[in-house]
């Protein structure tokens, strides 16, 4: 017989497995089968977890914290193409066509992983035909996330790109009630390099949206004050409260 404790923990793993996409719907042998081949890991806000060019022996799932991906340009600057979110998947397509990292990922914050090894990860698809199905659907959402942001890059200005990778920031927070504020942890530098922009150009649309009430700006995150506003535009209506009459750029 089990002792409590130990019950408690299996408990507490299945609780936070049920929450990755990939096994939502997953009868109980399947996420005790899931728990059975996994190892959870903590990293600290700044760890590397893999860099371009590792092997890629491992597939990872993100319990909580957020992870961004990136890669680099011929001339040696940082392109962030992805943060990854509570219950989604990283570091899987590398390992599945066995070939080394094309890209980083580094922890925003404090992060609660569950690790795979690749062979353990393709004798699970095998077994379980069900599973392949939400990694193919989850390419697919990546696919489209992917491009939707190369469209925004080449339509939409510095300001709408801000705002809407803010809106999608909130809306993939796990649980977060869609009224009350967010905060997200992403510095400025982070934020640019997402949005395609300057530092600079993505400090004055911040700075722009701070001024009409959406968000409050601190150190290495921000804080969206009304995110239904941000949503819904409802700022662009409105009279500012303040405006600024040069760049005041910061070390946020």
């Amino acid at each position: 017989m089990p002792h409590p404790t130990e019950s408690s923990e299996v408990l507490s793993r299945l609780f936070y497995l049920r929450r990755l996409r990939l096994l939502r719907g997953m009868n109980q042998q399947t996420m005790h089968r899931f728990d059975a081949i996994v190892r959870t890991t903590r990293r600290r806000r700044g760890d590397l977890i893999f860099m371009l060019g590792d092997p890629s022996h491992t597939i990872y799932f993100l319990q909580k914290g957020r992870i961004k991906i990136s890669a680099l340009s011929d001339c040696g600057q940082e392109l962030l193409l992805e943060i990854v979110g509570p219950g989604e998947i990283f570091g899987d397509v590398a390992a599945i066509q066995g070939t080394p990292r094309t890209t980083s990922a580094q922890a925003l914050e404090d992060s609660l992983l569950c690790e795979i090894q690749q062979k353990d990860f393709e004798c699970l698809l095998a077994t379980y035909p069900e599973i392949s199905a939400h990694l193919l659907k989850s390419l697919t959402s990546r696919l489209r996330r992917a491009e939707a942001q190369l469209l925004s890059l080449v339509s939409q200005d510095v300001s709408t790109r801000v705002r809407e990778a803010l809106i999608e920031f909130i809306d993939c927070e796990s649980g977060a009630e869609r009224s009350l504020p967010i905060k997200i942890r992403i510095t400025q530098q982070d934020l640019a390099n997402l949005v395609g922009a300057s530092r600079q150009k993505t400090w004055q649309a911040l700075k722009e949206l701070e001024d009409w009430g959406m968000l409050r700006l601190s150190y290495g995150s921000i804080l969206v004050t009304a995110p239904d506003r941000l949503r819904n535009g409802q700022f662009w209506r409105e009279s500012p409260k303040r405006t600024i009459s040069r760049p005041e750029l910061t070390s946020r």
